[in-house]
């Protein structure tokens, strides 16, 4: 697999929390697929207050992988990791960059890295790896889960639509960096104002309000490799998250 990547770099932003079992599993697949990619890369993990040996694991392959490690000794959560990789990667990277945001807990592998680049170069600006998409693999997620999530897509669909766009929640995303510049020009400090899991849906809504064009591809979910319980209480953020998009709907995003 080669893809054309002249003069620019692909950034691969990771917010962390204690991921330390799935690092030595999760950097050999960046290691396989970053080899065949003729652009410069660069692995930033976000260390939200890891208390394991997440960064030192990290650290260890900078020998084999161009990775460095940015972040805070207290845990803040995720909304606080996605502004600062935005506002690393806005300030160090060039307008033809591209940011993947992805989760760092081996459930998403970088092989999808290749559709979500023929996606950004044919035109969008923001490319979602889709769980709703046909062709979409989701192993290890419980019939119960998977059929809240579709309720809550079909709900934020109903309350904001953005164009191209099923799957607002998930994690792995593809950013063109020069539309995350326009964005905190506009937005400024307030371009991510949500603490947790509502930041992404937040940041989407905002950059569709700005105009972005955004598409999707179907994802390949292994939450079956995933090494320990999840750190999210699904039900209670899904009902969170409901009432920030009524909110929003009534006070808009501006």
């Amino acid at each position: 697999m080669t893809m054309n990547a002249a003069a620019r770099t692909l950034w691969i932003g990771l917010p962390a929390y204690n991921e330390e079992a799935t690092i030595p599993a999760l950097f050999p697949r960046f290691k396989e697929v970053l080899a065949d990619i003729q652009a410069d890369y660069r692995i930033v993990l976000y260390n939200d207050g890891c208390t394991d040996r997440t960064v030192e694991r990290a650290l260890e392959w900078t020998d084999r992988l161009n990775v460095e490690v940015i972040g805070k000794p207290v845990n803040r959560g995720l909304g606080e990791g996605l502004r600062c990789l935005i506002a690393h990667v806005t300030g160090h990277g060039r307008a033809n960059d591209v940011l993947f945001i992805m989760d760092c807990d081996d459930t998403h592998h970088p092989r999808q890295f290749a559709a979500m680049l023929a996606a950004l170069d044919g035109g969008h600006d923001v490319v979602i790896a889709s769980r709703y998409r046909r062709g979409a693999r989701i192993a290890g997620v419980a019939l119960h889960r998977r059929l809240l999530s579709l309720g809550a897509a079909t709900l934020f669909k109903l309350l904001h639509w953005c164009p191209g766009v099923i799957d607002y929640t998930c994690g792995f995303r593809g950013y063109r960096v020069d539309l995350l510049r326009r964005a905190q020009a506009h937005y400024s400090e307030r371009l991510i104002e949500e603490r947790g899991f509502a930041c992404m849906v937040e940041l989407l809504l905002k950059l569709n309000h700005l105009g972005a064009k955004m598409g999707e591809i179907p994802l390949d979910l292994r939450y079956d490799l995933k090494q320990s319980a999840s750190k999210m209480d699904v039900g209670g953020n899904t009902t969170r998250l409901l009432r920030k998009l009524v909110a929003w709907r009534v006070r808009g995003l501006d």
